[in-house]
């Protein structure tokens, strides 16, 4: 689960289980920062959601390229 800083209504999440193949998901993984640790993400997927939080927004890690 992550927040989204002003945008506390989102719920946001990076699903490293479905994007463990994207490379700035596998360096993230590999070196998990600490829980309450802020990371620099981007938005992959804007998805409506059948409960609430009405809308989830889908998280992944920038390449190291982007970086």
């Amino acid at each position: 689960m992550a927040e989204l800083n002003g945008y506390e209504p989102v719920g946001a999440s990076l699903d490293t289980i479905r994007r463990g193949s994207e490379p700035g998901v596998k360096r993230l993984v590999q070196d998990l920062p600490p829980v309450g640790a802020t990371v620099d993400l981007v938005i992959g997927k804007v998805r409506d959601w059948d409960r609430k939080p009405w809308i989830w927004v889908d998280l992944t890690a920038p390449s190291p390229a982007e970086d």
